[in-house]
């Protein structure tokens, strides 16, 4: 069972060393045991996050076929919660919809975001609380 889930944020926060929060991304992600969980629309969000940088996107490519990182697909077979949380919650976009949705799939894990604004909100199951790690806990 995977430990952790991986949200957009720490992973342009580890790569970019100009990010906001790159220090403590650096910290918190090198404590971890891999793999990663998390989704491709992640990846997808963190490549354009990184997009500047070729070498950037490159290592984030290069942390999913090492396995440091590992993709779980939720389309189309979850599209159904998806849709529930996106309607629960109208300022969550699809990859907050995601993250949600593996929580729920990997109940014992800890979502690691630097978005503590909104995962602080959202709920798994209706009414739990994410197991978070960000930086508002260090």
């Amino acid at each position: 069972m995977p430990e952790h889930l991986v949200d957009t944020g720490p992973l342009v926060g580890w790569i970019n060393s100009r990010d906001q929060w790159h220090e403590w991304c650096v910290k918190a992600m090198e404590a971890l045991k891999p793999p990663l969980i998390t989704c491709e629309a992640v990846i997808a969000e963190a490549a354009w996050q990184l997009g500047k940088s070729r070498d950037a996107v490159d290592q984030l490519y290069g942390m999913v076929e090492a396995g440091a990182v590992r993709i779980v697909d939720l389309l189309p077979e979850h599209v159904p919660h998806l849709r529930a949380l996106s309607a629960k919650y109208p300022e969550m976009d699809f990859c907050d919809a995601a993250m949600v949705r593996l929580a729920e799939i990997f109940p014992k894990a800890k979502v690691i975001t630097t978005d503590s604004g909104h995962f602080t909100v959202y709920r798994k199951f209706r009414d739990k609380p994410l197991n978070l790690v960000h930086p508002g806990l260090s």
